[in-house]
């Protein structure tokens, strides 16, 4: 598993400016020389955290100073940052989109078990 909230803050974000707690790391790249979705597009990835993660009994945890983040030029890291922040977009709008689900399965559920509704 991967950084899996890894997340580049642009400004105007609602995490921008946001408290760090317990295990969270704010990473500040110049953005002259790392694309920050980039970076927090590679954190995300599975293989980054498999090779960057330390165990202790049965839990794993990510240790930012063993991540190895491919060398490639600028260009191509704002164009796979583009692809990254994309793909974190839509990770999200579907996560939005089950909360609802699972609200109106409760809702509906709900009504059907007070008999305020019934099969369709």
């Amino acid at each position: 598993m991967g950084g899996e909230g890894a997340q580049a803050v642009h400004p105007g974000s609602p995490y921008a400016g946001a408290a760090l707690g317990a295990r969270l790391h704010l990473l500040r790249p110049d953005p002259a020389l790392l694309d920050p979705d980039f970076l927090a597009g590679q954190l995300r990835a599975t293989g980054a955290g498999r090779r960057a993660s330390s165990y202790a009994s049965t839990t794993s945890r990510l240790d930012i100073r063993r991540v190895e983040v491919p060398r490639v030029p600028v260009e191509q890291q704002r164009e796979l940052g583009a692809a990254f922040r994309r793909l974190a977009e839509y990770e999200a709008a579907l996560s939005r989109a089950a909360v609802e689900a699972r609200t109106l399965t409760r809702a509906l559920t709900d009504a059907l078990a007070a008999g305020t509704a019934g099969p369709a």
